[in-house]
């Protein structure tokens, strides 16, 4: 028969002639509480094996009678289908890391652009609109190019590409013919290939020449340039970044009202340290050239009210059924990105 944790426990005392008086002391419970752990009738609290295996000297695998058993390493399973959407490979070795995300949308988008691709060069045979298949499969493949990168976030390279792309599609279909003189493509194609290059650099920092990282979170870098501020009182904050990337905790009992701002940076701002939020809890959110990310407990549920100009507003997750409070966010974004996820 296999011997239970309160039998141990009882075998443990009583091999250092311990009373059930004495090791309740020790532990700082009853001894009642010792007497039902020993009798089978309740189980120490988790935070108590620590304690109970320092006192015998023990393991506390050892005490849950697991010291012997084979343990498979564990594997970290989702289980919100909104977090499911990049698959891929992930091998770690030491402080060695290789990732290959091969991407649920990428896999989408394929998949429109085969059918795209299928279906018009059977209509164009059905229809006799006279398009080939390479008139339809290059034109097809630079529209679903740029509707996946404009998808992704804005950029001046994605709408040149869908634009184009629709456009040389149309006229080789034969479905319509616009007037745009074959001198003027290239050179537009120049110019938004250039404000793409532009809004890129300014919206994304260089990375510091160094980083210093540990257990795989940064911890400091050799760029002297980026600005960080972060102060809080006893019901709000007040965060801003310039040029680099940064996280900020949030610890608060209870939260009332937020400020953040974020420019030609990477900042990520963790509410899961806010106990409770108050009832007219809001948060001001500022990105002009940057990505905020925005992590709240899933207890609560956001509120956005967004105005944004060439920018996106992404939420990633989905708040309890019945959540325990509500965030207000008033989101400014220029030129930027902000994503609320849910932890």
């Amino acid at each position: 028969m296999e011997q239970t944790l309160g039998k141990r426990i009882m075998e443990h005392r009583k091999q250092l002639g311990l009373t059930q008086d004495q090791l309740a002391e020790k532990l700082g419970v009853t001894a009642q509480a010792v007497s039902k752990w020993e009798n089978d009738l309740s189980c120490p609290d988790i935070t108590m094996l620590p304690k109970l295996a320092e006192i015998f000297g023990t393991t506390t695998d050892a005490l849950l009678g697991r010291e012997n058993q084979t343990v498979h390493q564990a594997e970290v399973v989702s289980d919100k289908d909104e977090e499911d959407e990049n698959e891929g490979v992930h091998v770690q070795h030491g402080n060695w890391e290789f990732k290959w995300d091969s991407g649920r949308k990428d896999s989408v988008f394929f998949a429109v652009f085969v059918l795209l691709v299928g279906g018009l060069t059977l209509a164009s045979k059905l229809l006799h609109w006279g398009a080939g298949f390479w008139e339809i499969l290059w034109p097809s493949a630079l529209l679903m190019l740029g509707l996946r990168r404009v998808f992704s976030r804005f950029s001046f390279f994605g709408i040149g590409c869908t634009l184009f792309g629709g456009y040389f599609l149309l006229e080789n279909l034969g479905i319509t013919k616009l007037d745009l003189a074959s001198e003027l493509i290239f050179p537009i194609l120049i110019l938004i290939f250039g404000l793409s290059l532009l809004a890129d650099a300014l919206r994304k920092p260089k990375k510091p020449k160094f980083q210093i990282l540990h257990n795989g979170k940064h911890v400091g870098s050799g760029d002297k340039k980026t600005k960080s501020t972060f102060t809080t009182d006893a019901h709000s904050f007040d965060c801003s970044l310039s040029f680099g990337e940064n996280t900020h905790y949030i610890e608060l009992p209870l939260l009332q009202h937020g400020d953040i701002s974020c420019s030609f940076g990477e900042l990520t701002v963790d509410l899961s340290g806010c106990e409770e939020v108050f009832q007219n809890c809001r948060i001001d959110a500022n990105c002009s050239f940057g990505e905020l990310t925005l992590l709240v407990p899933s207890r609560f549920r956001v509120e956005p009210d967004s105005s944004t100009a060439f920018a996106s507003l992404d939420i990633v997750g989905q708040p309890d059924s019945e959540p325990k409070g509500v965030i207000r966010l008033d989101a400014n974004i220029s030129f930027g990105e902000i994503t609320v996820k849910y932890i």
